[in-house]
């Protein structure tokens, strides 16, 4: 079974629970990828496999109304406007009538599908100017967003803001915790393995990942004050305090590299890939596992840099 077929399944249940998404994702069997997701750990199939649809804006977790759940996105069309014309990345529930409308309405547009591993197939449209694939959207009945990287970018918090998430005190008891410690060297960004106890210590202060049953947590400690917080955030914060660059961007091509272990977090990925509707290309340069972004204008890049309180190289 394909993470196409998937995508069709989950359209028709419209939501669940996060058991049932596990359970489809093993249940159907999907063909297990060896390629390397820039993660700090190898992700289990089913944690790759909801990253990508989270990241590509087909589904949404944990948001609210699906709290410990999922829902589907309703069919939309992520719109961009750029220096050579107008892209649409369909994002959302898919359906074989609706993906059947969509290919004949475009008839007179530049139509792209494209397979990728271990996440639905890309489609995309484009054209000279972003009116056509708005009248697409309009009668096919599908939602749209115009300058959609630039409207997420312009309404996320600076990875400094901190306040909404929960403060709660690190794990000090349990069996079968893996304890890793994010450490910025000189030449090198790594996860240090640690312990519970030495985590736990007073005056260690970092950004730690605690690990059981193949389920990440992620806290920030810094003197009294601990806080349970997504690990991207709290990589960037870090970062941003020792006032470490990481970004590069590269003006004639469009591309925005970074290490892998520093990978964006959710929503401002998500509008890093909506640029262009493909996930970021891993590649090794230096023995360094580096992602990029492609198609990403300037003002997009700058923005990013902003979210993350970085300044690009």
């Amino acid at each position: 079974m394909t993470p196409n077929e998937l995508l069709l399944w989950l359209s028709a249940r419209c939501e669940g629970s996060w058991p049932q998404f596990r359970g489809a994702v093993e249940a159907l069997d999907l063909a297990d990828s060896a390629d390397d997701d820039g993660q700090e750990t190898r992700l289990p199939l089913y944690q790759r496999v909801r990253l990508n649809l989270e990241r590509l804006g087909h589904l949404e977790f944990d948001a609210l109304g699906c709290e410990d759940g999922w829902h589907v996105v309703p069919p939309a069309l992520s719109l961009f406007q750029h220096d050579g014309g107008a892209t649409g990345v369909l994002c959302g529930a898919r359906t074989p009538k609706l993906m059947d409308r969509i290919e004949r309405a475009a008839s007179e547009l530049f139509f792209e599908r494209r397979e990728q591993t271990d996440c639905p197939d890309i489609i995309r449209l484009q054209a000279s100017d972003v009116r056509p694939l708005i009248e697409l959207a309009r009668r096919e009945g599908l939602y749209y967003q115009l300058d959609t990287p630039t409207a997420l970018l312009s309404h996320l918090p600076s990875v400094d803001v901190i306040e909404g998430w929960r403060r709660e005190p690190l794990p000090s008891f349990g069996k079968d915790w893996d304890v890793k410690q994010f450490v910025i060297e000189w030449k090198t960004i790594k996860w240090r393995t640690t312990t519970l106890q030495e985590a736990n210590l007073p005056g260690v202060n970092g950004l730690f990942c605690f690990t059981r049953f193949q389920t990440p947590r992620y806290f920030l400690r810094e003197g009294r004050e601990t806080i349970s917080l997504p690990g991207a955030i709290g990589k960037y914060k870090i970062l941003s305090g020792r006032k470490r660059r990481v970004l590069r961007y590269d003006r004639r091509s469009l591309q925005l590299s970074l290490p892998a272990i520093v990978h964006p977090p959710l929503l401002t990925e998500r509008a890093l890939i909506l640029c262009s509707g493909f996930p970021p290309s891993l590649s090794i340069v230096h023995k360094r596992r580096i992602l990029t972004y492609r198609e990403i204008p300037e003002d997009v890049a700058g923005m990013t840099a902003e979210v993350l309180r970085q300044d690009l190289l």
